[in-house]
């Protein structure tokens, strides 16, 4: 008979490998390069945060660190930049100067919209012949998965 400590480590262990090999396929089916080429042109982490900021209207500098586990002093350079292209802005707390507030652009969500426009396209190019009832599943479990990560931070 399994003890919970096995099946908890053969759980692990099946998960790493999961990791492992889905990881090449989410880069070559959905991460394209052209992605980050062409019409939208900017780095993932550059799109990733422009995202994020699309949801939630506003993050400080410290949650994007955290939420992207990119240092400090790499954030600021990379918002620098955003904000010379016109896709964010920053404000400073009120209440407390140290902190800054970024916050997301109209142009900034132009660019999200096209970017989620050039996704959709690379989706369906690869997912022609997937059955729709597949495809809900997909959904539902990239939500599964965001959902559980998204809890343990």
């Amino acid at each position: 008979m399994e003890t919970n400590n096995e099946k908890k480590r053969d759980t692990l262990e099946k998960l790493a490998w999961q990791i492992l090999t889905i990881a090449p396929l989410l880069k070559k089916r959905i991460f394209r390069p052209e992605i980050e080429q062409n019409d939208n042109a900017l780095p993932l982490s550059y799109i990733q945060v422009l995202a994020a900021l699309d949801e939630s209207e506003t993050m400080t500098v410290t949650e994007i660190s955290s939420r992207f586990d990119i240092a400090k002093p790499n954030i600021t350079p990379l918002i620098d930049r955003m904000i010379e292209a016109g896709y964010v802005k920053r404000i400073r707390n009120s209440a407390d100067r140290r902190v800054v507030h970024v916050v997301i652009q109209e142009k900034g969500r132009e660019k999200v919209r096209s970017i989620v426009g050039s996704l959709k396209g690379g989706i369906s190019k690869w997912s022609g012949n997937i059955k729709e009832h597949d495809m809900v599943r997909l959904t539902d479990a990239i939500s599964i998965i965001y959902n559980i990560l998204k809890a343990s931070e």
